[in-house]
């Protein structure tokens, strides 16, 4: 940050179809950030390259990434700049989205999503992987894992997933979404 100047000017070069919204959505466990390439206890470790990428993420041994495959539309993030108390300015990430299943895997995830504290891979609908709550983490609000069965046939339903957190960075692009690894895997018995 060289004195907060600009230092390139910004001319919205793509020429292209904007969509909105995302279509994955990956959580990781939290633990404070360390710059590195190696694995480090109690730490996540970010390589960065020289464009600034992130092109890797070592999470602690035994750590694993989580996809959360929201309903259709419904997996969204925020980046907002919001300002404190004399002046004091950072970030606030959040990630949204709505589970449509009510089953035993979700209900034994409840109380981790709901007192749990996370980093998030959010691929939006153009292929970009955003990370968020690198700095501070990402825990679920007053209302951030909420079941709303609706009323009528047509009304919403499912478990709502609100994740957010105080950051001291916009979200960081990651050089491809191969970098978002290991993903877990349920083993399957014969």
């Amino acid at each position: 940050m060289p004195g907060c100047k600009l230092t390139k000017s910004l001319d919205n070069k793509e020429c292209a179809y904007a969509v909105a919204g995302a279509r994955a959505l990956y959580l990781a466990n939290y633990y404070g950030p360390v710059e590195g390439a190696e694995a480090v206890a109690n730490a996540i470790a970010y390589q960065t390259d020289t464009d600034g990428y992130i092109d890797k993420i070592t999470l602690p041994t035994g750590e694993t990434f989580y996809k959360v495959l929201g309903a259709e539309n419904t997996i969204s993030f925020t980046d907002e700049l919001l300002a404190g108390g004399n002046g004091g300015k950072y970030r606030q990430h959040t990630v949204n989205a709505v589970l449509n299943q009510y089953d035993i895997d979700v209900l034994n995830e409840g109380d981790a999503l709901s007192l749990g504290n996370f980093i998030a891979v959010v691929i939006d609908n153009a292929g970009r992987p955003i990370l968020l709550g690198r700095t501070g983490g990402l825990k679920a609000p007053a209302g951030g894992f909420n079941y709303a069965s609706g009323a009528a046939q047509a009304d919403a339903t499912g478990w709502t997933i609100i994740l957010q957190g105080s950051s001291m960075e916009i979200g960081p692009i990651l050089k491809n979404e191969a970098v978002v690894t290991p993903i877990y895997a349920e083993e399957v018995t014969p």
